[in-house]
């Protein structure tokens, strides 16, 4: 009688399961496929051609994925990147006067950006507040949380009024929240929600006024509750009033985030 050679069986560290029976636990995609990609790839890639799968043309197509990502920065535009940034896209030949005008501007910088938004136009925007990740997911959570707790005029009483009144009742339903939102605990936005209820504007256009008007990147962006206006910078008193006296919203139907309650502006 021939002898029996031992055979090496692998178990995969994950489910301790053969590679072969991987595939029916309960987390093989999540958990079982990575490791045996990264650890035993010639028998995943064995196993996948038994299936009739593509292993390498598989991994290809993640790591393609993964290059085409572009790649969040860390942290906001510094000063200079923000005015090299600014010269680069208006006045190319110019950005070599950068350092000397950040040293003429040392604590000047907002009039000097505002200065030269008004001249030449807004500013390029920071990739680092062009999309949102998983921070800006927990800031929208907070907000929703936050304007959970705003009361508004029942429909029922907006029905029994008339007249002037109920002109007046209309108009309250125009309500607008402001909210100043920390990033990695030292920069700050200003997120609007709530001006797409205001009649006869274009959100487009209040981002630019907004822009223009502190000299910094806005954009329009969906929210929780709706369409958001994300400043960069806290300007939340600011915003207040240039809603109030530009876009002549009732200081009654805007409110301000302090410390996780709205308060009406007037």
């Amino acid at each position: 009688m021939a002898e029996l050679e031992p055979v090496d069986v692998i178990y995969c560290s994950k489910c301790a399961m053969p590679p072969e029976y991987c595939e029916y636990g309960p987390d093989y995609e999540r958990v079982c496929e990575p490791y045996l990609k990264r650890t035993y790839p010639e028998l995943y890639a064995k196993l996948q051609a038994l299936k009739g799968n593509d292993a390498a043309a598989v991994t290809n197509d993640e790591d393609d994925d993964k290059a085409d990502a572009p790649e969040r920065p860390s942290e906001p535009w510094t000063t200079e990147e923000r005015l090299t940034k600014f010269y680069e896209q208006y006045v190319p030949e110019k950005v070599s006067d950068v350092p000397t005008l950040l040293e003429k501007y040392a604590g000047k910088e907002d009039k000097l950006f505002t200065a030269l938004v008004k001249k030449y136009g807004p500013e390029p925007e920071d990739p680092y507040y062009a999309e949102s990740d998983s921070e800006d997911d927990e800031d929208d959570d907070d907000l929703a949380e936050n304007m959970e707790g705003l009361h508004v005029n029942s429909s029922a009483n907006t029905k029994k009024r008339r007249g002037i009144k109920a002109k007046k009742a209309v108009k309250n339903e125009t309500r607008i929240l402001i909210q100043k939102v920390l990033r990695n605990k030292r920069k700050a936005t200003t997120v609007i929600v709530g001006m797409d209820t205001v009649e006869g504007i274009k959100l487009k256009d209040v981002s630019k006024a907004f822009s223009k008007r502190f000299a910094g990147s806005s954009s329009v962006k969906d929210g929780p509750k709706g369409k958001e206006i994300i400043i960069q910078g806290d300007h939340m008193e600011d915003v207040a009033e240039m809603i109030v006296s530009k876009f002549k919203v009732d200081g009654s139907c805007v409110y301000l985030d302090f410390d996780g309650e709205f308060v009406p502006y007037k």
